[in-house]
């Protein structure tokens, strides 16, 4: 009789008021000697011992195979409707946050292409640069005597990119 442990558990919290207990009301019930509750899980698929117990309650064992067939055929389509809704939501809030994800990612995109994208600027000095290109075509293997245009196309860039430099300063 006192040989095996009970293996229940108890949980106590203390209250607002200082001395005060409060008790599940399970643990009331046991020690009140009433029978327990059993848990009813709200999202659980039906368990096995319910697939092998007709609606009145007759065990399985006593049913004709025929009625055994029918009983174990209804709770399997009873699991798998249960499935099927638990899939179908599942899919739901994928499409919702494949849906999310693509308008956030759209919006990180637009944002992207107005902050870099979208700047265009117009060629600088182009016509110093073609002469240097022709230059170097003219003389490819005596470079040194497009000295001159290098320079002047050299010099254009840098006070190109010196006015653009004082017109951000000043705006």
């Amino acid at each position: 009789m006192g040989g095996s442990q009970s293996t229940r558990k108890v949980t106590l919290e203390q209250g607002d008021m200082e001395g005060v207990v409060k008790v599940s009301s399970s643990v009331v019930r046991r020690m009140r000697g009433e029978p327990e509750e059993e848990p009813s899980p709200a999202d659980a698929p039906p368990s096995g011992s319910e697939a092998g117990r007709p609606r009145d309650g007759v065990p399985r064992e006593t049913l004709l195979p025929h009625e055994q067939k029918a009983v174990l055929h209804e709770a399997l389509q009873e699991r798998d409707r249960y499935w099927q809704d638990k899939l179908h939501s599942v899919e739901e809030k994928n499409a919702q946050l494949n849906q999310l994800t693509v308008e956030q990612f759209n919006k990180a995109a637009e944002e992207v292409e107005a902050k870099f994208i979208k700047q265009h600027y117009k060629p600088v000095c182009q016509d110093l640069q073609e002469a240097v290109m022709t230059c170097y075509i003219e003389n490819p293997k005596q470079t040194l005597n497009c000295a001159q245009q290098t320079k002047a196309f050299t010099n254009c860039v840098e006070n190109a990119r010196l006015s653009m430099l004082q017109l951000k300063a000043s705006s």
